[in-house]
């Protein structure tokens, strides 16, 4: 059985990608912050049937992070790791501080950076891939949401490089980027039309990136 770790695991998208993942008879590995939502989560994924284990890390700490993926990964190694936690805030870039820009920027960018040093060794073994969740803001910034903006920036810029330094290992990189705020009404930014597009990032193997 295949398995696909999510870090930034909750409701909304990430749970629909792990639906999504499962119907496609994968394991399901969730990392949160929140252990208290994980473990509702945990149990909703699991009286459905599914294969779930789960771990609580911040993902903008990176020796959490690292022993939870450690925790979680199969010997065999993951075949999917999904990186969708983000410091998600409304405020003003002049209102932050070098101290606030670092540690939210631990958790929308340097986190991805720690999890595919962890998972490197078991997504090669694997061919597996190394998707991310992107957003808008990397290329339509805004002061309004000066750090996310900053963060989204720079998991681009690294979701295109990774994907350039890991092709020759057989390790895919894939960037959906988010323009549109989620939705479960909407017809364009839903949870599970996002979801279905990671699958096919994911399947296809093609583009670094994918606008939505």
């Amino acid at each position: 059985m295949k398995t696909i770790a999510i870090i930034g695991a909750g409701t909304g998208l990430s749970q629909a990608v792990a639906e999504t993942f499962s119907k496609h008879g994968f394991a399901l590995r969730l990392i949160s912050r929140n252990a208290q939502n994980l473990e509702k989560l945990a149990s909703q994924l699991k009286a459905d049937g599914i294969d779930v284990d789960f771990a609580s890390a911040d993902a903008g700490n990176s020796q959490q992070l690292s022993q939870a993926l450690k925790k979680l990964e199969p010997s065999t190694g993951f075949d999917v790791v999904l990186y969708n936690a983000a410091a998600l805030k409304a405020k003003d870039i002049l209102e932050e501080t070098s101290e606030t820009l670092t540690r939210d920027f631990e958790v929308n960018t340097a986190g991805a950076l720690n999890a595919i040093q962890t998972t490197y060794n078991g997504l090669k073994a694997t061919k597996g891939a190394f998707l991310l969740t992107g957003g808008g803001l990397a290329l339509t910034p805004s002061p309004d949401y000066g750090t996310l903006s900053i963060g989204k920036a720079g998991l681009r810029s690294l979701a295109f490089q990774l994907h350039d330094r890991l092709k020759p290992d057989g390790i895919y990189v894939g960037l959906l980027t988010v323009a549109g705020f989620i939705d479960a009404e909407s017809e364009t930014h839903s949870p599970e039309l996002l979801a279905k597009l990671f699958w096919q990032l994911y399947e296809q193997r093609a583009q670094v990136e994918f606008h939505k």
